[in-house]
């Protein structure tokens, strides 16, 4: 569901930039924020055109201030708002963009691309990539923490892919099992938790299309 909120955001000198943001671990854990408290809250800001999409946490925002210091800012306020230790992630738009563009495909998908040329390959009968897995997105607070993170990952064998346009990973699994396959338990760590957060591909996408 997405839920828009007007110009009521102040402007500041500059040109607009359009903004995802990303909050980690609300709605779980006992921390609830509603998402037209969340809108209301930021409208508080120096931004406009404010909207939420689904209850995880995902907005989108027009602002004319950087992504650090918008960063700060939402922080700081749902500190206040919300009363937990609250941070986020802030991707612009054509870094979101670029990330969307670069997911690559689930594994069976991958491994039958080209089958065509291949002998004994019929491509009418070809399997296809399961009905059944999840494509994930996992953004990281900056590059260093994302290196580090693959850099564990292939140490245990895993291969997240390094998505373009911003400190982010693909990953996949099967439906009911994302909190279980490795990437996601490595994920779970008390070094990763706190500068991570992981939407469905179907998030961003919803996100990205609301982005003008």
């Amino acid at each position: 569901m997405t839920e828009t909120t007007g110009m009521a955001g102040r402007r500041v000198a500059g040109e607009d930039k359009h903004y995802a943001i990303f909050l980690r671990g609300v709605n779980v854990g006992g921390i609830t924020v509603r998402m037209a408290e969340l809108r209301d809250e930021l409208t508080r800001l120096p931004v406009h055109d404010v909207a939420t999409v689904l209850a995880s946490g995902n907005v989108t925002c027009s602002s004319r201030l950087g992504a650090a210091e918008l960063k700060n800012l939402v922080e700081d306020a749902l500190r206040r708002r919300f009363g937990y230790e609250a941070w986020v992630i802030v991707v612009d738009h054509a870094g979101l963009a670029a990330i969307a563009a670069s997911m690559p495909e689930q594994p069976a998908a991958a491994a039958t691309a080209g089958s065509d040329s291949e002998p004994g390959v019929d491509p009418d009968t070809a399997p296809s990539a399961p009905a059944d897995m999840h494509s994930y997105v996992t953004l990281f607070t900056g590059t260093a923490e994302m290196e580090a993170f693959v850099d564990e990952a292939r140490g245990l064998g895993e291969r997240p892919a390094v998505l373009e346009g911003g400190s982010a990973i693909a990953w996949f699994s099967p439906k009911g099992r994302s909190t279980d396959v490795p990437l996601a338990k490595l994920l779970g760590r008390t070094r990763y938790a706190s500068t991570s957060t992981t939407r469905n591909i179907n998030t961003v996408e919803k996100v990205l299309r609301l982005l003008p």
